[in-house]
């Protein structure tokens, strides 16, 4: 019979030599540090390029709402006033609430507006005069590049009402509040010069001002 060996099968740790078993311990060490700062650089690269690529994106849909008017129809050549509202941004824009004021005054339809404004350029026998038009603007999705006219007055309306629109137009101030389809939001009231201020949503004044 064979005698059972005394030796067992270990694993083998290290070459016998110490100063060689140093080396390979040290290296192992230096190795795995080194892949912890290129992971770590990498997260960091990564984050970056998110932030960067979320930049991008919010860029490209961003919309920006300007407030102008037109005074002449280029197509019959006659006398008009048009009270519009553009985005001229890159991007759709939900306007949440839209409010239109006359001397701090807000109203919340053309009727009461023009009462307000220009009662004395309107018909005394009570008849609204044609070629009056308006359009609701809160709660609407205005596309890129597009525009609404909230008051249109054509020539139909008549010369005095066309100008005594015009005239009080000083002392008309539209606000708004609008968001990208990235639900970005802004806040503005159109004064010239000023730029649309950041908000985390859009509260509206008072339902029942709005356009």
């Amino acid at each position: 019979m064979f005698a059972e060996s005394e030796h067992g099968h270990s694993p083998h740790h290290g070459t016998g030599i110490r100063w060689l078993d140093m080396i390979v311990a040290v290296s192992v060490i230096f190795i795995s540090v080194v892949s912890l700062v290129v992971s770590i650089e990498h997260g960091r690269t990564m984050g970056e390029l998110v932030r960067e690529n979320q930049k991008m994106v919010a860029g490209s849909t961003m919309p920006f709402l300007t407030y102008g008017g037109s005074k002449f129809d280029l197509v019959t050549s006659q006398p008009i006033l048009k009270l519009i509202l553009k985005n001229g941004g890159v991007g759709p824009a939900r306007i949440d609430w839209f409010e239109v004021r006359y001397k701090g005054v807000p109203y919340s339809s053309h009727k009461a507006l023009l009462h307000a404004c220009c009662s004395a350029a309107l018909p005394k026998d009570g008849v609204w005069p044609k070629g009056i038009f308006y359009s609701n603007v809160s709660g609407i999705m205005l596309p890129q590049r597009e525009s609404i006219d909230f008051i249109d007055l054509t020539s139909d309306a008549g010369l005095d009402l066309l100008n005594a629109l015009d005239d009080a137009r000083d002392d008309i101030r539209v606000h708004a509040c609008y968001c990208s389809v990235l639900e970005e939001c802004w806040q503005t009231d159109f004064t010239r010069g000023s730029h649309p201020v950041r908000v985390t949503e859009c509260h509206p004044p008072s339902a029942n001002t709005l356009w």
